[in-house]
Parts: structure tokens; C-alpha cells; sequence
């Protein structure tokens, strides 16, 4: 991972989406067991790793996965899907959010820094989300100032994720398919 000056990171609240309902896995996805561990602990382990101990999760959750993580973010905003915890997080943290969602189990340090480098290097951007084949805006960083257009958006309806940034104030930033890959069955492990 590139090297990325601690202060810059210190400005970045790390948080994990956990408020899914796993209609299409059958079952609470999140602490399905992978590598001995509750699915979820690889997007928080990950972004400990990069940001230290304080990963924050939003979203109602399984008991098991909030003592998983260093803070839980309350969530005003339950059934409102990803825009609700993006909001509920930038809401909360009042500063530049780093987001995964709980069910990437390949989420790697090189992603995560290659966003936040982006970051750095482009000020007008309001979002970093990670691009494969398509676009993942449950991975990247958010600006703050984002805050605001999300709440409107959810007073609005406008749940779906890429309806709420106007996509030219959106940095795609290049990454490895296999590290954003997600688990919405049993047979995608």
C-alpha cells in the first residue's frame, strides 16, 4: 500500500455498512463464518489496519457483530438501505468517511489506499468509489460536505446510491475486481 501521511488519515472516519436484511443469502449474512471469523470482521479488520482502532459500524445488526467493531454509529435512518448509513455516518462523524460495505471478504489494503491517494490529489471530487466493471458506492471515501446532498436525497426518496452524487463530482478509481467482490448468496463464496 502506498505510504499515506497519518494526518491525512486521522481525518477519515473508517465505517463498515451492516444494516442489510441478507434477503438473497437466506440468513444474516454478516456473521457467516469465513476463515473462522464473522464475514464482517474482514472490511473492519482491513480498515484497522489502515486507520487503527476506531472502525465504526451503522446499521441494525446481530449483537455478535456490533462487539466486533470500536464504535457504533446510532441510525436515524433504518429500511433507507446504503444512503440512510451514509448519511447516518457523515452525519455522525462530521468529517471525510471511509466506507465498506460488511460483506466484502477480499477488501485489501492496496484498495483502500489507492482511494484515499485519490483523495489527496483531487479536491474538487465529492466521492472516491472504487471501479471495477462498474462502480461500488459502497466502497470509497465520502467528503463531508456530501452530508447534506444525502439527506436531501433521502427526504427526497432517491435511496438508490447512484442517484444521489451527480456523477461528475464522482472520482472512479481504477481497483481489482477480485478485491471489491461481495457475498450476496451461499454459492458466491
Amino acid at each position: 500500500m502506498p505510504q499515506i501521511d497519518q494526518q491525512i488519515l486521522d481525518q477519515i472516519q473508517p465505517v463498515v455498512l451492516v444494516g442489510g436484511r441478507s434477503l438473497r443469502f437466506g440468513r444474516d449474512k454478516l456473521i457467516e463464518p469465513v476463515d473462522g471469523s464473522p464475514m464482517v470482521a474482514s472490511p473492519i479488520n482491513t480498515l484497522r489496519r489502515i486507520f487503527g482502532s476506531r472502525v465504526a459500524i451503522v446499521g441494525r445488526c446481530n449483537d455478535q457483530i456490533a462487539t466486533l467493531a470500536d464504535e457504533v454509529i446510532d441510525d436515524p435512518y433504518p429500511g433507507m438501505g446504503p444512503a440512510g448509513g451514509i448519511c447516518a455516518a457523515l452525519e455522525h462523524a462530521c468529517s471525510d468517511i471511509f466506507i465498506c460495505a460488511g460483506d466484502l471478504i477480499s477488501i485489501d489494503d492496496q484498495t483502500i489506499g489507492a482511494i484515499i491517494n485519490a483523495s489527496t490529489q483531487d479536491q474538487s471530487s465529492l466521492a472516491f468509489l472504487a471501479k471495477s466493471d462498474r462502480l461500488h458506492p459502497t466502497i470509497g471515501l465520502y467528503r463531508s460536505q456530501c452530508a447534506p446532498i444525502f439527506k436531501d436525497a433521502i427526504k427526497q426518496g432517491k435511496l438508490k446510491l447512484g442517484m444521489v452524487l451527480d456523477q461528475q463530482s464522482i472520482c472512479a478509481v481504477q481497483v481489482d475486481p477480485m478485491a471489491v467482490r461481495n457475498i450476496n448468496r451461499p454459492e458466491d463464496f
